[in-house]
């Protein structure tokens, strides 16, 4: 085809039409593709969000050796002392909030802590004392909070104030500015001011609302996030049970004879103590008593059935071929759990004083 005739077909009024509509597409694609990439697309953030929790979930979420022992302990002679830990609340932290008797302890370790004295019925959690906003990601509760367009999501928002001055006149700030302070225009007074309105304008859509949507921003990690997509941590008092800990004490006076008449016998002590079976998993115990190829695993049995500690501590005979195993429990054992431990060949010792 010669110029001429491309040209002629160019002037056709259906090609025109055609090209016009194509390169208008072309712009609007262009200028989403934009707007995109200026304002982070919270639904797919909030699905990275889920995908890293599940895999958080995961993590080994119990404490264990000389260290979990030893927070266990404090937690348990505060409890002991005051009868409750009670959270504060820490502004623009990873934690949101701790327990001031137990300062010291990260929020991370003492919660763990807290929630193995709750299995073994040694504390529980109490009132409800506040909640805080984290992070669905690292779960991290420092954030800064960002104000986004209800219409287009942009975040170039401004606020809108509106003052009322004693006198009854009623404006926006600009009308009251004067010289860095603000006084009434139709007074000249600049006492008895206080803002009666306020709104909302987006800079780059123009539009005006009452109320702007909210998004958070992670301090820890910087991941965006909005109401929809975080996640609530709730902080609570934690209160002791004074039969639970009398029974407990009562418990570790017995282990503790226990021990030293095995020590007086020869026996090298850990306490606490892990067992790695044959099948590769690992056995905890209150303390473990070694001498030469004998291997004695001490445990107790506190907020659970007897019988369901016997158990699982058959398995662990089992697994980590235990030359013996003594089991200290706060109360008369039963005939039927007498017999039971027996034909596992595990020894009940009675903590009674």
């Amino acid at each position: 085809m010669s110029f001429t005739g491309l040209l002629q077909l160019l002037q056709r009024p259906e090609v025109l039409i055609s090209l016009v509509s194509g390169a208008a597409l072309v712009l609007l694609a262009l200028y989403l593709l934009r707007r995109r990439k200026a304002n982070v697309d919270l639904e797919s953030i909030r699905i990275v969000g889920e995908e890293v929790s599940k895999e958080e979930e995961k993590e080994e979420s119990r404490l264990s050796g000389d260290e979990g022992a030893r927070i266990e302990a404090r937690i348990l002679e505060t409890l002991r002392s005051k009868g409750g830990l009670r959270p504060v609340p820490i502004p623009a932290s990873k934690e949101g909030g701790h327990y001031p008797e137990i300062a010291g302890v990260s929020e991370k370790d003492a919660r763990r802590a807290i929630e193995q004295l709750i299995e073994k019925g040694l504390a529980f959690e109490a009132e409800h004392e506040f909640s805080v906003i984290s992070c669905p990601v690292c779960k991290s509760c420092s954030q800064v909070a960002i104000l986004s367009c209800r219409n287009c999501g942009s975040f170039r928002v401004e606020e809108l104030k509106f003052y009322k001055h004693t006198c009854g006149f009623i404006g926006p700030e600009s009308s009251f500015k004067s010289g860095g302070k603000l006084v009434c225009p139709q007074c000249g007074v600049s006492d008895g001011i206080e803002t009666y309105h306020r709104r909302y304008r987006c800079l780059d859509c123009g539009a005006e609302f009452e109320e702007p949507n909210i998004a958070f921003k992670c301090g820890s990690c910087g991941t965006l996030y909005d109401e929809k997509s975080m996640e609530v941590k709730p902080f609570r008092r934690i209160e002791s049970s004074k039969e639970m800990l009398s029974e407990y004490d009562r418990i570790r006076r017995t282990i503790d004879l226990e021990l030293e008449r095995l020590r007086r016998e020869g026996y090298i002590i850990e306490s606490p103590a892990h067992l790695t079976g044959e099948s590769g998993v690992v056995h905890q115990f209150d303390a473990v008593a070694k001498k030469d190829n004998e291997v004695i695993a001490i445990a107790s049995s506190i907020g659970e059935p007897v019988t369901q500690t016997l158990i699982k501590l058959g398995v662990a005979k089992s697994d980590l071929k235990l030359s013996k195993i003594i089991l200290v429990i706060g109360r008369p054992a039963e005939p039927t759990e007498k017999e039971f431990a027996k034909s596992l060949g595990i020894e009940i010792v009675e903590s009674l004083y």
